[in-house]
């Protein structure tokens, strides 16, 4: 091809192609293509894509785009990405890179075993290489070896060509013809971050208008980015004993994420990691516009407690944060933490980011506490007061909607689990969908990231817009080199007592019983705290947080202060204390309208002075005077119990909170703690509170309560108020003991929490289905015997009804039971009965009610039940699992609707109904359980849990 572009002769500018990541790097082959063949070409997602990024099927005439060039193409036109990291100032060597890739593809479409599918008529290669226009040199020497390949026999068979199997000719598109055609598409350009120009920034942001001068507006987020470099580093450390504080990059470690969408798996496979899923997104180009459709730009990260969620988000800000301002003036704070930015992803072996995104990281309990039961301010809005904040100037939606528009941004929403309020967590969900759809219809190049808990994350946000990240457990290599990392940078000026301690933490984790505990990296930093104090570790979760508040409170004891008496001596009204705030908090957090739970001092003085009360202290100044002194030491010497805004405390680690509100739960007869425990199963904002529960009790109860814990899980499905029928709870908590280890050592009971877990196969489908996963790999690693139950349960059910074969089919890929299935690799069925397009529940019901005993009356029943569910959608989320399409829209858990599911008689109506339906339509029942659960489970307990 010649050198200009429609007919036109071009001076180009030289982009700097090398910078777009692979993924962007195949986008824009892609746009390129789009504009130079036509509408036609067919874009493939990132992945494995059978030798093409592109295809395109029709007549090609070259002479449109290129006057020099009589050829005309009319067939199957497969279209290649082929970049150079680092390409070459010498054309030479370009042309010999470039030789290698084009033979290596050839090839591959030549193997007998290629799986690549139909087989292309021509070939286009893309490459940012620059070659050399010589005569007979670079580009005229790779069309004459592609022309040469086309009739070379293939293993020495000589009717086996090319040509034979249908290629009839390869082009190459190089460096200078994709700058060419890039400096004349501008919509194709500036789409692509990385390759914009000075000149570009200055346009861009002459469009965004508002009461802000383009002028002022860039150095107000220039300089919000430098500032926060430094001030959002932060992680506390005070937990740890050791200093208050340590920066991010210096105690991050990337964690793995679970892939359920993968399917085909061995061993060789590698796996994914939050970092290289996040950043590879982030240096694409997420425009709607752009993107594949059916593509699920945006992430939501789902963890356990103490995963590290928050953390994730700190540096992943941090991370790209750094890109963004690299090349501003920084001061040397701000250049040391981009230094150590890079240091960190080195050793992680991630690689940095490529594209400038401008990021925001939201605390969304803030926003929350903002937001209110009534919604009185946007999330646009709340972002445009945070950047006002630091930049003391008054930056309005409009103009931040404008710059959203214009620039490449991510906008990280950290902590959807802890809005919790019934009130409050609908509206966060609002202005999260409506910013969203708002930055969809402007074709906005936006990467959102919202983290939250797996347990109680039923009302799946947005389930079109973005995919389920979850957040994998450490395994034993993982957990032994974070337990390092910490403990060098806890004990950093303590040598001798550091490599001690790493050396007996390595020799523990070794033991089995350890390792099951080295699940999350608090889990982790906690034993290494016990271990320094103590030199020994428990064998189950609540054991390891209970004897960590017992080993700080042992520290604060020994200390040579005038309170470590007062600790010694109240050590009981003090660990009574924290118990009570941990309850009341937990109340608080589950039915205040605040996002945060917070305990005023006045209302932890009451606590303590009831139980002084009921101690035996009579009133008057000798019980104040031990009340003042406890409430210091509670408050100052510990670090438990910190301060929080407007004279008030909180537990700076929530599972410490609930974790303590267990405890005070536990404190009951049996017949009280059996009803607070039925009481509490259906409900997340109790699941970590209720295992913690029933932790001490197996840690520290009689048989006859195991028995009972037990037993309540077998049964709640069937004798408590709850539709059991329609969203049982049995098989989560039966999964969630499991997973938390309480019953590795007793056979017994494990073996029955097994079979209830395993009730997620032929019964309902679970709604937390990874909740359930996690529980049976737990179970699966426990001992061959159990293994081979579990193996046999979802054979069985791979071979059932479609409702279990879904089910068994999720749960294999979710755990990664590669082991059940003989061979290195597996590949599993296709999902059987998931639907094919949006269904509606409503009418999907309301077409069986002629089948039910008195169809008239049912319909009259059932109506309240049937009306708030006519437009509510099933979706596939992907994977096989199904859910709900439209999951944030509001159904009160005081309405008609609950009310009508939890009646004995129509409730018995409505499992007719849903029993009637075909076993293809199970996914209908699991989607009305689904709109169930989001519902009653937020109904507020803890007032009868006192």
């Amino acid at each position: 091809m010649g050198g200009g572009v429609d007919g036109r002769l071009l001076v180009a500018q030289d982009y700097p192609l090398e910078e777009l990541s692979p993924r962007a790097f195949e986008q824009l082959t892609v746009a390129v293509a789009s504009k130079v063949l036509g509408s036609g070409v067919e874009a493939f997602g990132s992945g494995p894509d059978g030798g093409r990024e592109a295809t395109f099927r029709g007549r090609v005439d070259w002479s449109k785009t290129d006057p020099a060039d009589e050829g005309a193409w009319n067939g199957y036109v497969v279209i290649q990405a082929k970049q150079s990291e680092h390409p070459s100032h010498k054309p030479g060597q370009n042309l010999s890179w470039l030789i290698k890739q084009v033979d290596a593809e050839l090839e591959s479409w030549m193997k007998d075993s290629s799986r690549r599918g139909e087989f292309p008529r021509y070939l286009i290669f893309v490459t940012n290489v620059r070659l050399s226009s010589v005569p007979g040199s670079g580009i005229d020497a790779i069309a004459a070896h592609i022309k040469s390949r086309l009739h070379e026999p293939w293993n020495g068979v000589k009717s086996n060509t090319l040509f034979a199997r249908g290629l009839r000719e390869g082009r190459v598109w190089h460096r200078d013809q994709l700058n060419a055609w890039l400096t004349v598409n501008d919509s194709i350009r500036l789409a692509f971050k990385g390759l914009l120009t000075v000149g570009d920034v200055l346009s861009r942001l002459g469009q965004l208008g508002g009461l802000l001068d383009p002028e002022q507006f860039a150095p107000v987020l220039t300089a919000h980015a430098t500032n926060t470099l430094t001030t959002e580093r932060w992680v506390s450390f005070r937990e740890a004993g050791g200093t208050t504080r340590e920066s991010v990059e210096n105690i991050f470690i990337d964690l793995r994420v679970d892939n359920p969408m993968r399917e085909t798996r061995s061993a060789t496979d590698q796996p994914l990691s939050v970092l290289k899923e996040v950043l590879q997104r982030s240096d694409m180009v997420l425009k709607p516009s752009v993107v594949k459709d059916g593509f699920r730009r945006h992430v939501v990260l789902t963890g356990q407690a103490g995963s590290g969620k928050s953390t994730v988000t700190k540096f992943l800000t941090q991370a790209i944060r750094s890109r963004f301002a690299a090349d501003e003036p920084l001061t040397a704070t701000d250049r040391e933490v981009i230094d150590g930015t890079d240091a960190a992803l080195a050793r992680m072996g991630v690689a940095p980011p490529r594209g400038r995104r401008w990021p925001m990281r939201v605390n969304l309990a803030d926003f929350a506490d903002a937001v209110g039961p009534d919604g009185g301010i946007s999330l646009l809005r709340w972002i445009s007061d945070r950047i006002t904040d630091r930049a003391g100037l008054d930056i309005k939606p409009a103009t931040l909607q404008n710059w959203l528009r214009y620039w490449p941004c991510v906008v990280i929403l950290d902590g959807l689990d802890e809005v919790t309020a019934p009130e409050v967590r609908p509206r966060v969900l609002d202005e999260i969908t409506q910013f969203v759809e708002k930055a969809e219809l402007e074709d906005a190049d936006l990467l959102v990231v919202v983290t939250t808990r797996p347990t109680g994350y039923t009302e799946r946000l947005m389930p079109t817009h973005f995919q389920q990240l979850d957040l994998a457990y450490l395994d034993g290599e993982e957990a032994i080199d974070y337990g390092r990392l910490v403990t060098n940078r806890r004990l950093f000026d303590d040598l001798d007592r550091r490599d001690q301690l790493i050396a007996t933490f390595e020799k523990q984790t070794k033991l089995p019983a350890m390792l099951r505990l080295m699940k999350t990296p608090l889990q982790v930093l906690i034993m290494t705290i016990l271990l320094e104090r103590a030199g020994v570790l428990p064998a189950d979760r609540f054991q390891l947080f209970s004897r960590y508040f017992d080993t700080i409170y042992e520290r604060e004891s020994a200390k040579n202060t005038t309170l470590a008496p007062l600790l010694s001596q109240e050590q009981k009204v003090i660990v009574d204390l924290h118990e009570a705030a941990g309850l009341e908090l937990q109340i608080q957090s589950e039915s205040s309208n605040d996002a945060r739970a917070v305990l005023p001092m006045a209302g932890l003085r009451a606590l303590l002075e009831d139980r002084l009360t009921v101690l035996g202290h009579p009133a008057g100044p000798k019980r104040d005077r031990i009340a003042d002194r406890v409430m210091q030491a509670t408050t100052e010497r510990l670090v438990l119990l910190v301060p929080a805004e407007d004279d008030s405390v909180a537990f700076e680690i929530r599972s410490l909170q609930e974790l303590m509100a267990g405890r005070a739960l536990q404190k009951a007869p049996d017949d009280v703690l059996r009803e607070r425990l039925t009481l509490a199963a259906p409900s997340p904002h109790w699941r970590n509170t209720w295992v913690f529960v029933a932790g001490g009790v197996f840690a520290e109860g009689a048989d006859h309560q195991r028995d009972m814990v037990v037993d309540i899980v077998e049964s709640v499905d069937h004798t408590s108020p709850w539709p059991g029928w329609l969203s049982p709870v049995g098989p989560e908590l039966a999964a969630a003991l499991l997973d938390d280890g309480l019953a590795t050592q007793t056979p017994k009971w494990q073996r029955r929490l097994t079979d209830v877990a395993l009730r997620a196969i032929t019964g309902p489908f679970p709604a937390e289905v990874h909740t359930v996963a996690a529980g049976l790999a737990a179970a699966a690693g426990a001992d061959d015997a159990l293994r081979m139950h579990v193996r046999n349960a979802l054979m069985l059910g791979l071979a059932g009804a479609p409702r279990a074969a879904v089910a068994a089919r999720l749960l294999l890929a979710l755990a990664q039971l590669d082991m059940f299935v003989p061979g290195a690799s597996m590949r599993l069925p296709e999902a059987s009965g998931t639907p094919v397009g949006p269904v509606e529940i409503g009418p999907a019901l309301r077409a069986r009610l002629p089948e039910m005993p008195d169809p008239t009356a049912a319909a009259t029943a059932l109506e309240p039940v049937l009306t708030e569910v006519d437009d509510v959608r099933v979706a596939d989320y992907g994977g096989g699992e199904v859910g709900i399409a439209n999951p944030t829209r509001l159904v009160p858990w005081d309405g008609a609707f609950v009310e009508t599911i939890n009646d004995p008689v129509t409730g018995g109506l409505l499992e007719l109904l849903v029993g009637a339906l075909e076993p293809e339509q199970w996914h209908i029942g699991h989607a009305l359980g689904i709109v169930y659960r989001v519902a009653a489970a937020r109904k507020p307990i803890g007032d009868l849990l006192r």
